[in-house]
């Protein structure tokens, strides 16, 4: 009952998504299960995957959370010179770009 009941809420949650896939639990090595909740990119754990796919995973949440909730919040994202592509969003994006040749802060 356990093992059928934890696969059934991994299932309705990786529904939400469509380039991540949540890890809701572990076994252990005496069979027992352990909550764990590890975000995957494309099979990568979240820790490990780079720069931009953290980003766009970050983005991906917030779009469900969004869609779920029913509103939509400006998404900041620090070190945007890391990611080519952004996943689309409904939200407003505010990039912060490291750039060398401003000295002073700039906001276009």
């Amino acid at each position: 009952f356990e093992k059928a009941k934890i696969d059934l809420v991994e299932e309705k949650v990786n529904k939400l998504f469509t380039r991540l896939k949540f890890k809701m639990f572990t076994t252990q090595i005496n069979g027992g299960i352990a909550p764990a909740c590890e975000i995957l990119c494309n099979g990568v754990p979240f820790s490990d995957a780079n720069t931009a796919s953290q980003i766009n995973a970050g983005i991906e949440i917030i779009n469900v959370l969004c869609e779920n909730y029913q509103v939509n919040a400006p998404i900041f994202i620090d070190g945007r010179e890391s990611v080519t592509e952004i996943i689309p969003t409904n939200s407003q994006i505010i990039n912060l770009v490291v750039s060398p040749e401003d000295k002073t802060l700039r906001i276009i």
